[in-house]
């Protein structure tokens, strides 16, 4: 599939008139990617420069969605932030944590860790959080766990 075909099952899956308009943007910002299991497709990064040409040509508020997206969800959850979810599955399974507790934890970290550039792989990016008192506040107070 091409990347403006992505593009226009993007458009039509999230509910945009104008499709093909958003198709041709999604193209030109547009970048293979390959996943875990080895298949391939296209991402497009929502850039300021991504939006403001989404918004300039085709009349769609593509990070404007996403804020209001997340408003109306209240606080980040593991739906939005799965990466830093599974990191925290990861990083609890390591701690000897299993089951709920470590759901728990998983979720209390996906709301508080941030993401950047792994500083052992080139190109790759990590989650982490400092283990601040708030953190462990929040691991306390919600899981039962002491970190």
């Amino acid at each position: 599939m091409s990347a403006y075909e992505t593009g226009v099952r993007l458009a039509q899956r999230r509910g945009y008139d104008n499709v093909e308009c958003y198709g041709r943007v999604f193209a030109r910002y547009a970048v293979v990617v390959e996943r875990a299991d080895g298949r391939r497709g296209w991402l497009a990064a929502s850039t300021q420069a991504y939006n403001a040409e989404l918004q300039r040509r085709c009349g769609v508020d593509r990070l404007g969605d996403l804020r209001q997206r997340r408003q109306q969800s209240g606080p980040v959850t593991s739906q939005y932030r799965g990466g830093a979810y599974q990191a925290g599955l990861r990083i609890a399974a390591k701690r000897g944590y299993s089951g709920p507790a470590a759901a728990c934890f998983a979720r209390v970290f996906a709301n508080q860790a941030s993401v950047g550039p792994s500083s052992l792989r080139a190109g790759r990016m990590t989650w982490g959080a400092y283990l601040t008192p708030s953190i462990s506040g929040e691991m306390h107070r919600q899981c039962g766990i002491s970190v």
